[in-house]
């Protein structure tokens, strides 16, 4: 089904809605409220992130281990997750999320050394990824019918725009009213109400065909995901052994094709990587993933560059950042409705070229050109996000829905960390003294031509992409325009 097919069945062909009982509206606050917090976590660390480096005595490599880590184990932990959800209990799993979320921003924020905050925000990404997983199927399970469905999903992002738009600015104050430390533990008292909540408006729900708890699948996602992701850092990071990155890119790529393999021949497998036959579900993922690391590595060097390097305090960083996540909050909210007007191929397209646009801007013209930039690559990144979000939630059935879940977020999460691992670490390789450059090189020159790198790579992605699927235009899949006599 394409995209704007399915978008169009959950806006019209649905059975009249019942109207939502108290209880659901009771789901809707909290997800929307965990969302909001989880929001502020990808933008709000970044702008605090000068100031606990400083305190804890962290190098160039930790910080970027710091700043990304969150995201990456999220990636991987998504799917044993959704297993464990499936199988355990969506409730029972939102409920540990919660706890393993609080009590991991409270030693963050007592952190004394660089790899005690490491780990914390290693704890932090498998929350995350226990509340998402667990997230994505109560909402299938809970809601009665697609429109209601569709606004439950609706809340949830928005939760999650909302909080990453808010994100720089409320790290900006925190860092300069109070201390680093309350960035983290702001979110403890706010979890821990959750955590009531939760417990009084959620029912528990199991799948009834649940993946199989795999030992050597679970081994081998993680195995994968994990080395990857090293060797993409030690590529582009000086002073690694040279043969260290390809290594670990090669024995990634080993593990994952171990995994598809085995999910393959078990009955119900641990990922139903099936669902990538689904091209539409595969497309979305890689889309959502460059884009969304494009944003967050883009997002981290401004960040730093700002502090370090042009000398500004965290809260007047966040206030400049601004454009750049209050526009991927407005692009989420206008990428449905795009394709009211448009077919969802021109959708994805326009984001694309948006994106493109704006980090070629960003990388090349100060003042406001730079602006400008912001304002194109937030709008387009909500655009994509959006689209790509519902694409991938709307082509699985619903006792796979979990399976779809682990797959949106993972590209939601590996995308994001493996932006700022990459993006990061080419910095600190274009700087001017390459292995010995200051930090004031590395985000200064090094994340100028870093910058400019990604934005021309983008823009070759984006360019190639585009072709393939405004190719796809007129083949009776789109739908261009609203149909005659009904408005959005």
């Amino acid at each position: 089904m394409s995209l704007s097919l399915s978008w169009t069945v959950l806006m019209t062909t649905d059975a009249p809605t019942r109207p939502l009982n108290r209880n659901l509206y009771g789901i809707l606050v909290l997800f929307g409220t965990v969302m909001l917090v989880g929001g502020t976590d990808m933008t709000k660390v970044t702008v605090a992130v000068p100031a606990l480096a400083e305190a804890l005595g962290s190098g160039t490599v930790q910080t970027l281990w710091i700043a990304d880590v969150h995201a990456l184990a999220a990636g991987v932990a998504l799917v044993p997750s959704a297993v464990a959800a499936d199988r355990l209990g969506r409730k029972r799993i939102y409920l540990l999320g919660l706890i393993v979320a609080a009590a991991s921003a409270a030693l963050a924020g007592m952190a004394w050394a660089g790899p005690v905050m490491i780990a914390a925000r290693i704890g932090q990404g498998i929350g995350s990824a226990l509340l998402i997983a667990a997230t994505v199927a109560i909402i299938r399970v809970s809601f009665p019918g697609m429109r209601s469905r569709a606004l439950a999903y609706g809340v949830w992002t928005a939760g999650f725009s909302t909080g990453s738009a808010l994100g720089p600015l409320v790290g900006g104050v925190l860092v300069d009213l109070a201390e680093w430390p309350w960035v983290f533990w702001v979110n403890v008292p706010i979890l821990l109400l959750c955590l009531v909540g939760a417990q009084v408006v959620l029912r528990e729900s199991t799948n009834p065909d649940p993946p199989v708890l795999d030992v050597l699948s679970a081994g081998l996602s993680v195995a994968a995901v994990g080395l990857v992701i090293a060797g993409l850092k030690g590529v582009a990071q000086p002073g690694t052994d040279p043969w260290f990155g390809p290594v670990a890119i090669t024995a990634g790529v080993v593990a994952a094709g171990l995994f598809v393999v085995r999910q393959l021949r078990l009955p119900r497998p641990f990922l139903d990587v099936r669902l990538f036959g689904d091209g539409l579900l595969a497309s979305a993922a890689v889309v959502i993933a460059v884009t969304l690391g494009v944003f967050n590595g883009t997002l981290y060097l401004l960040t730093l560059r700002y502090q370090i390097v042009d000398g500004l305090s965290p809260l007047e960083t966040g206030i400049l950042l601004l454009p750049l996540a209050v526009a991927m909050a407005v692009g989420g909210l206008i990428g449905p409705a795009l394709q009211g007007w448009f077919s969802q191929q021109h959708a994805i397209a326009t984001g694309l070229f948006m994106v493109a646009v704006g980090s070629l801007l960003v990388a090349t013209t100060p003042g406001t050109g730079r602006v400008a930039g912001m304002v194109a690559l937030g709008l387009g990144s909500g655009i994509v996000m959006a689209i790509g979000a519902n694409a991938v939630m709307s082509s699985a059935s619903e006792h796979r829905t979990a399976d779809a879940g682990a797959i949106q977020e993972s590209a939601f999460a590996l995308g994001g960390g493996s932006g700022i691992a990459v993006i990061g670490a080419m910095a600190v390789h274009y700087a001017p003294s390459n292995g010995g450059a200051s930090v004031g090189e590395i985000y200064g020159a090094g994340a100028d031509t870093a910058l400019g790198v990604s934005a021309f790579m983008y823009t070759l992605f984006a360019i190639a992409v585009g072709i393939v699927v405004l190719g796809t235009v007129g083949t009776g899949l789109s739908r261009c325009r609203p149909s005659p006599g009904r408005r959005r």
